[in-house]
């Protein structure tokens, strides 16, 4: 599909049971990990090297990102649907719940437009970087954080205008009870998106020299909208380009978070490897080491409240 190609889903009977397969792609790359990694996995540790990379890299962007604006235009939305109904008001400004929302990539641009945002995250090291990034844009009043899961912290009763979940669904094996969650907190819309494909932060080339095997791929868009199908949920889809890149503070961080990516923090010569193919690969961008920048397709699958509980 082209970029901000738009089309329309319902529900059909479906050839293969879409949700078992998104659960045996999560399940099976899972498994290789575990297989081939030869360091404890710490999540926790993970994240507190991760964020402050994507964070960077985030509050350098110009401008809004695609998903963003489509998050804003949903919330426009709700917000003429609310004043057509109470003539000669102003709209009260939307509610946006964003479910693994991270260090704001979405909820900050959204609370600065007035908006109040939810933010659901588990990780601290996010939401510390959230918190820093809301008190120098001046809108941490207009953010509420949640540390939890998803859908452990489902809200109940509680609803929100529009519910948002960016790139968090790749590696959650039980899919259909996460999105249920999601479109239950929706009052008037619920935005999902994932790249079209999967995208490694080291070449597949360079997993395979030191393992003998591909990466497993991660479930990608046309995979949520099989499983959205499969539900019988009605849903609108756009597509959009993005760039996608890494950066590192300097080379030995770059060899840490390839060997870890590559799972082959302890492999004897991956370093070695790793830090060559570093050295060949990476420029120096503003001070830090950035990998080659590489455009990306994504999809935002657009699910009305309305629709889903009639």
């Amino acid at each position: 599909m082209a970029a901000d190609d738009r089309s329309s889903f319902a529900g059909t009977g479906l050839l293969w049971d879409a949700a078992a397969r998104w659960r045996a792609l999560v399940l099976a790359r899972r498994a290789q990990f575990e297989r081939l990694r030869t360091d404890g996995p710490d999540p926790a540790a993970y994240w507190r090297r991760r964020a402050p990379n994507y964070y960077a890299a985030a509050k350098a962007r110009t401008g809004l990102d695609a998903f963003v604006r489509a998050v804003l235009a949903a919330c426009d939305e709700s917000e003429s649907v609310d004043a057509r109904w109470a003539t000669g008001a102003e709209p009260v400004p939307a509610t946006v719940l964003d479910v693994g929302g991270g260090f704001g990539a979405v909820a900050i641009p959204v609370a600065r437009t007035g908006r109040r945002v939810t933010v659901v995250e588990p990780h601290p090291s996010m939401l510390e970087l959230l918190g820093e990034w809301a008190a120098q844009v001046r809108v941490s009043d207009r953010i509420r954080v949640v540390q939890a899961p998803w859908p452990l912290a489902a809200p109940g009763s509680e609803r929100h205008d529009v519910v948002v979940c960016s790139h968090v669904l790749y590696p959650i094996d039980d899919v259909v009870p996460f999105v249920e969650a999601l479109l239950a907190a929706a009052r008037r819309a619920c935005l999902v998106t994932l790249r079209l494909a999967g995208i490694e932060q080291a070449p597949a080339a360079l997993f395979r020299e030191l393992h003998g095997e591909d990466p497993v791929p991660q479930p990608g868009f046309g995979d949520l909208c099989a499983v959205l199908a499969q539900l019988g949920l009605p849903f609108e889809t756009t597509t959009y380009e993005s760039e996608t890149t890494w950066s590192y503070a300097d080379l030995d961080e770059a060899v840490t978070a390839l060997a870890e990516t590559l799972l082959a923090v302890e492999r004897p010569g991956a370093a070695e490897r790793v830090r060559a193919w570093a050295q060949a690969t990476l420029v120096e961008e503003g001070g830090r080491l950035v990998a080659p920048r590489r455009r990306t397709m994504s999809g935002v699958a657009t699910l009305r409240a309305q629709a889903v509980r009639s």
